[in-house]
């Protein structure tokens, strides 16, 4: 095709008038986008403490659960509790079926006794990952989470292709996830093959990722105006956090061929339910069973989109977000 019809191709494409819309923008938007940082302060205390923990541990079949649980967890609690928007403490609460973090406030013979962990519902939450299942719900043992993500509105470029198991992709998205506990997230491993074609990668669940696994967040920047951004709850998505026009989403990724305190896996762990995980466009067999995409189109006016880690193929973006999928079951 000549140079000038590829041009003229190129500026009429969906993608073309989606990184265009900027200009569609109306004044109040963009000055309600003025207003917003990219992280507030308790926000980023947490996120620098994440770091911080992770260069302490870099596996963390390193780590003694006894002794942080019953020490160092109550500083990790503390945070996230803060970052969420509490002034001190938190607990879950549960009503309904439905968890909730409250304002933690101790009765007054509980506030005397050293032995109090208000923190304890780290407890079940040290190394807990999130798979993604085939269908838009999880087997009753594996609880569901969910990020609902409501995209650029003007001239809305997303796309999808492939195997996208339970997630939902129209002009919004949203990832649905099964969280596995502490004791069946050890059994994923790194892949013994080096390269990033063997890089996969969960979500975080937990206050650490398994052995051999390090740390990915995105901060996603959503639809500015009547943001309808939602998610499962703030207990089942930490240490995720989804506030109207951001998404702050931690991952656990996997190299290939990286080193394992507790060695590598040459299958993936069998669950019980057809599920995957994300993984690059390249993810070979006998590990893939099926490939997928989907991209999102993230705000286009005044993107604070960005990266803390790298996560190589599995994922890509700048102002927008494309993330790769792999059936593994």
């Amino acid at each position: 095709m000549p140079f000038a019809l590829c041009a003229l191709a190129a500026a009429f494409s969906p993608l073309a008038f989606a990184e265009d819309s900027q200009e569609e923008t109306p004044q109040e938007e963009r000055d309600f986008a003025a207003t917003l940082e990219a992280m507030s302060a308790p926000v980023k205390k947490f996120v620098d403490y994440i770091g911080e923990l992770d260069r302490r541990y870099p596996d963390s079949a390193q780590v003694d659960p006894e002794k942080f649980l019953s020490g160092e967890a109550e500083t990790f609690a503390l945070l996230y509790c803060q970052a969420i928007g509490f002034q001190g403490p938190c607990v879950v609460e549960s009503k309904d079926g439905v968890e909730n973090f409250v304002s933690y406030a101790p009765a007054a013979k509980a506030a005397k006794a050293a032995a109090v962990r208000w923190w304890s519902w780290l407890d079940p939450r040290l190394y807990s990952i999130g798979v993604i299942p085939e269908r838009s719900y999880c087997p009753a043992q594996y609880p569901l989470t969910w990020f609902h993500h409501d995209d650029e509105d003007r001239r809305n470029a997303n796309g999808r292709g492939g195997w996208i198991g339970g997630t939902t992709s129209d002009n919004n998205t949203t990832w649905r996830y099964c969280r596995i506990d502490s004791l069946r997230a050890m059994s994923y491993r790194p892949l013994p093959y080096q390269g990033n074609r063997y890089d996969y990668a969960v979500l975080n669940l937990g206050a650490f990722c398994p052995s051999g696994a390090r740390r990915v967040m995105r901060h996603q920047q959503n639809e500015l105006w009547r943001n309808q951004n939602a998610s499962s709850g703030l207990p089942s998505t930490l240490p995720s956090i989804s506030v109207p026009v951001f998404t702050l989403t931690w991952y656990c990724h996997f190299d290939g061929g990286a080193p394992s305190y507790l060695g590598h896996m040459n299958a993936f762990p069998k669950l019980g339910f057809a599920h995957g995980v994300h993984a690059p466009a390249a993810f070979p067999r006998p590990w893939a069973l099926a490939n997928g995409w989907v991209h999102q189109d993230d705000e286009d006016w005044f993107n604070l989109n960005f990266w803390l880690g790298w996560p190589d193929d599995a994922m890509i973006g700048n102002g927008n977000t494309w993330r790769g999928l792999a059936k593994v079951e």
